[in-house]
């Protein structure tokens, strides 16, 4: 009976230390759960705070700015000698977001330039618009490179959201077979277990448009992606250019807050006013990572490993006014202007990158990448039209990695000097009755 006695005890005991045990375990559960779901809960309210606060920015601006909402529409057109697929591929997000919401980055190029496009996009965190020439057989291989980066990318997520592509052609260098409908452009096949990436598996001699002699018409690509962007604001970029991080939000904050800056449109009652907000941009060494900030972009600048773009090609070109102020100035975390200059005097073959509102002259289709000046004749013509370019800090590009030299063997000069007589006996004076004379400006 005794022994009866002690087991029931120990039994009981055991229960009962089971009992606390359980207790114990459902009270640290429910604490985690708890706290789990408040975290969930703050970061959910975190982000309602900062998209209120991102679209109170974005109706306040829409206001001052007087821009409407467009939506991002795929169309086959001609435009000149070229076919157009315009929004062929339009990126998720960017094909409805508001005129006000973003600025849209606007870049060109062939399919050989893709593998810089995961890192513009990561930067810039909003809508791309990339027009790509793609003649005969390089269509093909650029469709089998846009699908790589939409899906087998880690960055591809966010190229499908914000990126928007659009192809073009001569029309005497048609590809064989086009897709006729968007569900067959999006059901183009792709394959992501492939060593080697389709932009990276031919040459430069290899592509249709080398074989065939064609020449790189820089500024159709420039003025398409332009002109299909649905923002108020874009920045026409090098697609080999990579921005500083955070610029959209300080740029707008900056509008905000000096409602002077943005340029009038003219109403009758003020003038119109034509202005841009260029940014500073420098080249990196081979072997350096592309600096994240202004601090990482001083210390590469302290030891050599970064410089003024094209400091030993052509100064005078990238030549920022202000360029003192915007190194020593120390505030990074609000933008403003650090200079005003018109491009005349030191400044008159300043060849700057800019925001704008898409106001400018386009860019003239006539010069091409081969025959250089394909930046500073349009330049020219925003001098004559009394364009006032205000530098913006902390913002910045860097060009991919590599400091560019003088090349004497460089295969493009033998365009270089049709392409200056091209300019001078036609081009300007045509500007000349288009947007006036001004003595101060030259190309």
């Amino acid at each position: 009976m005794i022994l009866n006695s002690l087991v029931l005890k120990r039994y009981f005991e055991v229960f009962f230390l089971v009992f606390l045990l359980c207790c114990s375990c459902f009270l640290v559960l429910n604490n985690v759960l708890n706290s789990s779901q408040l975290a969930t809960f703050k970061r959910e309210e975190a982000a309602k705070v900062s998209k209120n606060f991102t679209n109170n920015i974005s109706q306040r601006l829409k206001v001052l700015l007087g821009c409407q909402d467009r939506p991002l529409i795929f169309e086959k057109r001609q435009y000149g000698n070229y076919w157009l697929l315009k929004n062929f591929i339009r990126g998720r997000l960017s094909e409805k977001i508001g005129c006000s919401e973003a600025i849209t980055y606007c870049t060109n190029g062939d399919y050989t330039f893709f593998d810089n496009l995961p890192e513009v996009v990561k930067r810039w965190f909003a809508p791309v618009s990339f027009a790509i020439f793609a003649p005969g057989y390089d269509f093909k291989i650029a469709m089998d490179s846009i699908q790589y980066v939409r899906n087998c990318l880690k960055e591809s997520q966010l190229i499908q959201k914000y990126v928007t592509f659009h192809i073009y052609f001569p029309s005497r260098h048609m590809p064989d077979y086009l897709p006729i409908t968007e569900e067959e452009i999006d059901n183009w096949p792709y394959d992501c277990q492939s060593s080697v990436k389709p932009y990276e598996n031919s040459t430069r001699a290899d592509m249709y448009k080398t074989k065939n002699k064609l020449l790189y018409p820089i500024n159709v690509g420039r003025n398409i992606a332009r002109e299909a962007a649905n923002t108020h604001f874009v920045f026409v970029c090098d697609i080999e250019l990579f921005p500083s991080k955070n610029l959209i939000k300080q740029f707008f904050r900056m509008l905000l807050h000096n409602k002077a800056l943005i340029p009038s449109r003219g109403n009758g009652e003020e003038e119109e006013e034509y202005r841009v907000f260029p940014v500073p941009v420098f080249e990196v060494a081979k072997t350096s990572s592309v600096p994240e900030n202004k601090a990482e972009l001083l210390k590469m600048l302290k030891v050599d490993l970064a410089i003024p773009f094209h400091k030993f090609t052509c100064k005078n070109c990238h030549m920022v006014p202000g360029y003192g102020k915007w190194l020593n100035r120390t505030n990074v975390n609000t933008m403003e202007i650090i200079a005003v200059s018109k491009r005349e005097g030191k400044f008159a073959s300043w060849e700057p990158f800019y925001i704008s509102d898409n106001r400018e002259p386009m860019f003239d289709e006539r010069v091409t990448w081969e025959g250089q000046s394909n930046k500073r004749i349009q330049n020219y013509a925003m001098c004559l039209l009394g364009f006032k370019y205000h530098v913006l800090h902390p913002a910045f590009l860097v060009h991919t990695p590599g400091i560019k030299r003088v090349n004497l063997k460089d295969p493009r000069l033998k365009y270089v000097a049709p392409t200056n007589a091209l300019i001078r006996k036609k081009i300007i004076p045509e500007y000349h009755i288009l947007y006036g004379k001004n003595t101060n400006c030259r190309v």
